[in-house]
Order: structure tokens, then sequence, then C-alpha cells
């Protein structure tokens, strides 16, 4: 059992500091969050588990070799205690750093026996002061590994796939699946804690458009929206395809903050593949930068751009909002264009001009006096008298 686990492990994907499949141990309140195979978590199971720990470790492998049971052999007798729990997606749409202030990262680097020590002896040390049962221990890498193809198990699928004459066997992943018919909106759609969700729409999909002129069009999205809150901020995760490889990923960061009982849009970090920083893009200076009160949603049917000296990302017609207790739905939206705009007041101006001109030649004509007197044949002349 455990070199099957360890087996899987190999199975990644290109995913920014941490990648999957993913291996949990430790409490026993995994064992209810067991799912069929190739069945992922999502973001309210990942919330439950992160919150019964009073600690979480997470084990992070930086090498591209494959990993085997026999590289580990006292985490493989510590693991025969614990419940496990095995995750085959390829990232964490909630990561444990995000929602538990009790969270330890450990890098393994170094000899497989010097990771195996590392492993349990911090595992071991954290269970003697938090208690046993207490500790969550998550295993996962940051390095592409080659993936095994001498293994039987019940988790992986394979087929068979000829080639100049030669055959040979490749792994059965998402990516071998017929493409989607997307739509031609893009929707992000992200939970979180109460206050701190967030949703995002789009009539079209985002372009990222670089500094040498091209321009990359992000209309396939990789995995689920995740929202990562911070003291000072809230920020949007979405993940997409970078270009026809869906190896490689380009991550949008959105960040808003709240202040003064309204919210505003500050800007979005791009990142490209296992890239820690990416590129700041800012949002328009006020008093164009996209926000709102707490509580109502932010709609512009103009084109909103996030721009830098390096890229500009565009949206068109948008409308976002942040610090969301449900995503269900928006609530009543501030528009971009205001009640009164340029040509409304033009045409205002231009209607009052015309109305006091109308004004104007009305009452000249009421004042125009005409005579109540005729001459007829039968009656005395009429003598006007005009004063010089």
């Amino acid at each position: 059992m455990f070199a099957q686990i360890i087996l899987l492990i190999s199975f990644n994907y290109v995913y920014a500091n941490l990648e999957g499949p993913f291996l949990f141990f430790g409490p026993k309140s995994l064992d209810k969050f067991k799912k069929p195979a190739l069945k992922f978590l999502d973001q309210d199971d990942l919330m439950k588990i992160y919150a019964e720990p009073s600690a979480i470790v997470v084990f992070n492998n930086q090498d591209s070799l494959t990993l085997s049971s026999g590289n580990f052999p006292r985490l493989r007798k510590m693991l025969e205690g614990q419940s496990l729990l095995v995750l085959p997606q390829d990232f964490l749409d909630v990561h444990p750093d995000y929602i538990s202030n009790e969270t330890q990262v450990l890098t393994l680097q170094g000899p497989w026996s010097e990771r195996d020590a590392q492993m349990t002896e911090t595992f071991d040390r954290l269970q003697d002061i938090y208690g046993e049962g207490k500790v969550l221990g998550v295993l996962g890498n940051s390095v592409s590994q080659s993936r095994p193809i001498d293994y039987d198990s019940e988790w992986s699928r394979v087929r068979r796939q000829a080639e100049d004459g030669t055959t040979t066997i490749t792994s059965t992943t998402e990516e071998d699946k017929p493409a989607r018919n997307l739509p031609k909106y893009a929707l992000y759609n992200a939970t979180g804690p109460p206050g701190k969700a967030a949703l995002l729409y789009s009539t079209g999909w985002p372009e990222l458009k670089w500094e040498d002129g091209t321009t990359t069009v992000l209309d396939t999205p990789v995995g689920e929206p995740t929202v990562k809150p911070t003291r000072l901020y809230t920020i949007l995760v979405v993940r997409f395809a970078d270009g026809g490889n869906t190896r490689d990923k380009i991550t949008l960061e959105f960040s808003f903050k709240q202040s003064a009982g309204w919210w505003t849009a500050v800007g979005v970090e791009v990142k490209r593949g296992l890239a820690t920083s990416g590129l700041n893009l800012q949002a328009p200076a006020p008093p164009d930068a996209p926000s709102a009160v707490l509580g109502k949603a932010y709609h512009c049917s103009l084109p909103l751009v996030y721009a830098s000296e390096e890229a500009s990302l565009t949206f068109r017609n948008i409308q976002m909002q942040p610090f969301m207790d449900s995503t269900e739905k928006f609530s009543d939206a501030f528009d971009c264009i205001g009640f009164t705009t340029v040509p409304i007041w033009s045409g205002l101006m231009v209607t009052f001009i015309m109305l006091m001109g109308l004004s104007v030649s009305i009452t000249m004509i009421l004042d125009i006096k005409t005579m109540d007197k005729f001459e007829n044949s039968r009656s005395k002349q009429l003598t006007i008298t005009v004063s010089e």
C-alpha cells in the first residue's frame, strides 16, 4: 500500500510552489474524506481538513527523480499507524498556509536518508508538542518528475500508443480527454472564509499583451479559482494554460483591499510556470479604479486594463465583487459609467440654450402691441400722433 502511495506522488504537473498528487497523513478524521479513484476534493473539504488539526506540516520535495518507498523506510514505518489520504489532483484549490497560522513548510533536499529523517523527526516533534493525532502532514512536490510505468495501481490508468514502429506506454491524464466546449465568457467563482469569497465575470476571455507586441488569450482555465486571504488583501487566484501546452501555466492573482467601508481593486500579479514572483500590473488610478461599497459589485462595459511597462491585461465588460459571504450571485452593482456622462451633459446644455432662445422669442412675441381701432368709411378718420 505504501509503495503504491509513494509511486503515486510522482504523478504531478507543473504548478507554482507545490504540485500533486498529494499524500495527507496523521489525523483519524482523514478517513471520512476518502473518495473513489481519480476523485478530487473541493475547497470546502480541504478547508475542513485544515481546520481540524492543531498544526500542519508541509513537506515539499524538490527533486526530479521518481520517489520510491525504498528511499523512505522510516516514513513507511511511521505511516503504518497513521490515517492516509491520497489526492490525485495536480494542485490544491486551497493551500494550508493560507488557512492555518500553525503551518510549517519543510523543503526536502539532499540524500534520501536525510529527507526520510527530516520528515519523520519533524512530524514526531510536532506530535510531542500538539498531541497524538493533532498534526496533519502533507507531502507534495515542486519539481516535475519523470513518470514511472512499471507499476500496478488502482489510481492510475495507462494506454498504448504506437510511434515510429515502436510501442510505448503513457499515462492517461486530463490532457488526453477531448477538449471541452468552453463558453465565450469567463466566470471565476472562488469560495472562501465568510467575507473573503470573490466573484469575477467578463463577457470575453482575458487578453494578456506582452512588451514585444504579442498577445496571449487566456481561454483555457486550469482547475478551480481559489481565494487567498491575507491581513491586508484578499487575493483571487485564477490559473490558465500557457498557450497550447496545458503543462505550462499562467497564474493571475487579483488583489483587492478594503478601507472605510469600500473595496478597491489594486492590481494583478502575473506568474508563468514555477516562478514565485511575476509581473505586477496596476489597476487604473482613482477615480477610474474598480471600487464599490462593501457588499456591492462593480460593473463596467468599457475595457478594464491592468497595465505596467512590461505587459497589460484587458477585460471586456467586466463585473467583480470581492469580500463576499456567498458567491451565488452578484449584488447590486456600481457602474463605471455614472448617471451623467459628458455626452449627457452636452445634450443638456444644448437643450438649455434652445429653451432659453425659445423663451426669449415667445416673450418678444407676447410684447408686440397691436391697434384696437380701425378706420372705415362711416367713422371719423383716425389721428395717430407720433412723437419724434
